[in-house]
């Protein structure tokens, strides 16, 4: 059997970069993209991990409202992905965001261009429609914008009404979106219509230039920008995490996290054309059509439904999450983001078949199986980095604070023990749960879950936890942390 040339090179370039070690399946992507992905990593110095999600987040704004997927039933969606890269400052999240995003911000200045020539032809019309010309009317031509960076939520909407194919929020620094909010108006909608958006109900907005509403019917809406570690709280701040906004994310959190150092003599070397690959696989999937309806507005996408054993595999990791939740008694202890999952699995299938057929490895008269299971491999990757994202954004002093009612417990104790402990130390029954939640998901572990119900502390095998500073006040140690088991904790000893 002969072995593509790209396979056995991306095999050779996956051992030198120690992909295994960062968890992301490079796999499920066709060997053209995996081999553009390394090529951006040796010449770029770009993050591995970045890099594919990036491909991802292009490749889903690049389809927009071309072709949907049937989840269940009546249950369609559109190709669209929320996406936050999380890393230090100087990881480099944003020169991949450049690069990878550079074709669709050019397929933009071409419409911007045929747009000025339309205009130019529209008032050239107007200035004769006064001397009684009788020719057909030419209409108003509306600029299509697909990338937007700064805005308002009115803004957002009209670009988004202009251009039916759908848009990308596309900002450097994701905190800059959500302070946005608050310095327009205290009154915007915007995380409304991120929520409804996602949802997929239709947005609606009054325009002052307008008599009447404008109506988005099939919002398609991508949305991607980076964070540093230290300002991940702006992201888990409690009211985004009660609306559900946080959950909707994807979250790429690099497990490594050096910087690459640059590599001196690779100038000299011979560079692939790696932009010019990468841009004729954009374009081909920007030249699919978007047809829309009579009224000019309705995007009329077609649906790609899942193969039968491709709807079979889905349906059973579904049931198993739904299993898994329905095994859950106490309501405290359900992860509203577990049910969310298949709304961006069956997305990210959808992006991954229209990977394949613009490689030449598939068709696109359905979402086959290889596709679903690349995607669920995906929702994996995303999932092992949310857990990361979530502990870490969990060690400020408010929650150190809320964790006091970690040392009346003992090193196994229940559920009903924690809640206990909590109403001593005046902590919520479900700031308790949450802290239980996010305690065992932190690196390394605080807790861990026995069984449903009963968790055991791991802070005497792992010296340098967490539970530290849950244990143990460093004020109250001459500023000095100590390590403490529970136990010790109570008794004032040091757990050797």
């Amino acid at each position: 059997m002969m072995i593509d040339i790209d396979e056995l090179a991306n095999r050779i370039h996956a051992d030198v970069f120690d992909v295994a070690k960062t968890g992301i399946p490079l796999g499920v992507f066709p060997n053209v993209f995996q081999k553009i992905a390394f090529e951006l990593v040796n010449y770029e110095n770009f993050n591995l991990e970045y890099t594919v999600a990036i491909m991802l987040s292009a490749f889903a704004t690049a389809i927009g409202n071309t072709y949907h997927v049937r989840i269940k039933g009546k249950w369609v969606t559109a190709c669209f992905l929320y996406m936050i890269l999380v890393g230090r400052p100087g990881l480099g999240k944003t020169p991949p965001l450049s690069f990878l995003y550079f074709p669709i911000r050019d397929y933009d200045q071409r419409l911007l261009e045929q747009t000025r020539k339309e205009y130019e032809a529209y008032a050239q019309q107007q200035a004769v429609k006064k001397d009684g010309d009788v020719t057909e009317p030419i209409e108003k031509p509306r600029l299509m914008q697909t990338v937007i960076s700064d805005f308002t939520q009115e803004a957002m909407l009209s670009i988004h009404y202009d251009n039916p194919r759908g848009i990308v929020l596309l900002v450097d620094e994701i905190v800059s979106l959500f302070n946005s909010v608050k310095r327009y108006s205290t009154k915007s909608n915007l995380i409304e219509d991120l929520l409804s958006a996602y949802s997929g109900q239709q947005l609606k907005a009054v325009r002052k230039s307008e008599v009447f509403p404008i109506c988005i019917p099939h919002p398609c809406i991508n949305l991607i920008g980076g964070i540093q570690t230290n300002l991940l709280d702006e992201i888990f701040r409690k009211e985004y995490v009660a609306n559900g906004l946080t959950d909707r994310f994807l979250f790429v959190f690099p497990k490594n996290k050096k910087i690459p150092k640059w590599q001196i003599g690779i100038e000299q070397e011979k560079r692939p054309d790696t932009m010019s690959k990468w841009s004729y696989y954009i374009n081909k999937v920007l030249n699919i059509p978007c047809p829309l309806s009579e009224d000019g507005i309705t995007p009329q996408p077609i649906v790609l439904d899942f193969s039968e054993d491709a709807r079979t595999y889905f349906y059973n990791w579904n049931n198993s999450i739904i299993e898994e939740v329905n095994g859950i008694e106490d309501d405290n202890e359900v992860e509203s983001r577990k049910v969310k999952l298949n709304g961006n699995a069956a997305r990210l299938a959808l992006i991954l078949q229209v990977m394949r057929w613009a490689a030449g490895e598939c068709q696109m008269d359905c979402i086959d199986i290889i596709s679903v299971k690349g995607a669920i491999q995906l929702i994996e990757y995303f999932e092992d980095s949310y857990k990361r994202v979530n502990a870490l954004s969990g060690m400020d002093e408010p929650n150190r604070n809320q964790d006091r009612w970690l040392a009346m417990v003992g090193d196994t104790f229940t559920s009903s023990e924690a809640e206990q402990a909590g109403q001593k130390t005046g902590v919520s029954r479900r700031t308790v749960f949450s802290s239980l939640k996010r305690l065992c998901e932190t690196t390394p572990p605080v807790l861990q879950k026995v069984k449903q119900g009963v968790y055991e502390k791991v802070v005497k095998r792992c010296t340098t936890a967490l539970c530290t500073s849950a244990l143990s006040d460093s004020s109250e140690n001459g500023g000095e942390g100590k390590v403490q088991s529970a136990d010790s904790a109570q008794e004032g000893g040091e757990d050797e």
